[in-house]
């Protein structure tokens, strides 16, 4: 029997297709800042997640700064940063099978990021997740 959940829905359940099982996430920041040198990166500790916020925030010209997630070990961190040719991306759905996480996005011009080039999104999934492979579907 094959389950799809509703296109308009925001939060995604797990729920089992046949190209694999769509995993629960939560984007917690979105910006344009060159972080990592790779297409992703898993933050195993709340030290690599302070680094990344400690550049997030160093960066960011507001008096209000970004608030510092906890790190929880049932939890799993990814900071994503495709490379695209437009200037910003959205997280459609991230699909879990077959010993690899499969995050699929939508690529778009945001007219907030002109002349930018390193769009960036934080997500927690809220269950932990050995995968070292990992990709990124545009």
């Amino acid at each position: 029997m094959i389950s799809c959940a509703l296109p308009n829905q925001q939060k995604n359940t797990e729920t089992t297709l046949q190209k694999g099982k769509i995993i629960d996430f939560e984007e917690i920041n979105h910006v344009n800042l060159k972080l990592i040198n790779t297409e992703y990166r898993i933050l195993n500790s709340q030290e690599e997640i302070n680094l990344i916020y400690k550049n997030i925030n160093n960066n960011n010209p507001s008096p209000r700064k970004n608030p510092i997630p906890s790190f929880s070990e049932d939890e799993t961190y990814i900071v994503l940063q495709p490379k695209i040719e437009k200037t910003d991306f959205v997280i459609k759905e991230i699909l879990e099978g077959n010993d690899k996480l499969e995050i699929n996005i939508d690529i778009y011009d945001n007219p907030e990021f002109i002349n930018k080039k390193y769009p960036i999104s934080i997500i927690k999934l809220n269950k932990k997740t050995q995968y070292n492979n990992i990709v990124i579907k545009k």
